[in-house]
């Protein structure tokens, strides 16, 4: 599966591009910074949920089941931070964004290590959405109640790795690059 039609409003960084640091949290370009990663890091996890779905004959039909349902939760998701963006006024296409997530994802081998893989990438997500919502807790309360909403609905997503792969850790190695 290639990325999907939708990466088409996300402006991509084609090697030697990169992307550049955020801007402060406390201007409005700043949070459309934020909000643009957070936005292209859902359509991201929820093109690799979909992928790993088709693409692992090891996994069980309950995690495949459990993948689609996460991949609509990642689209909600996605429309909640598009829709904040365009309250703000903050252009998708304003500014590059990495797409080492999916390359990370598709690298995986087995539907253990995307689980896991996942559930890092998940748990990391978690806590910059935490992290975030702080910072902007008191110049923009309602980005920061949905940075807040949103890391935490990523609990759950880092739960379906404990429930089918109990045994292991949550934070598997990164696969290698193909």
């Amino acid at each position: 599966m290639t990325p999907s039609a939708d990466w088409q409003r996300f402006r991509v960084a084609v090697p030697p591009e990169r992307t550049r640091a955020p801007r402060s949290v406390r201007t409005p370009e700043g949070v459309g910074d934020r909000l643009r990663t957070a936005a292209f890091a859902e359509v991201q996890a929820r093109d690799a949920f979909r992928w790993a779905e088709q693409t692992f004959p090891d996994a069980p039909k309950a995690l495949k089941s459990a993948w689609l349902r996460l991949a609509n939760e990642e689209q909600r998701h996605l429309d909640w931070l598009l829709a904040r963006m365009e309250e703000l006024g903050a252009e998708v296409e304003e500014r590059l964004v990495s797409d080492q997530l999916w390359k990370s994802l598709v690298a995986c081998e087995s539907a253990q290590d995307f689980t896991l893989y996942m559930a890092n990438a998940e748990d990391w997500g978690r806590e910059a959405g935490e992290r975030i919502s702080d910072q902007l807790d008191a110049c923009d309360e309602r980005s920061a109640a949905l940075f807040a909403r949103i890391a935490k609905e990523e609990q759950g997503h880092i739960a379906i790795a404990r429930r089918f792969f109990p045994e292991a850790p949550v934070s598997a190695p990164k696969p290698p690059s193909r």
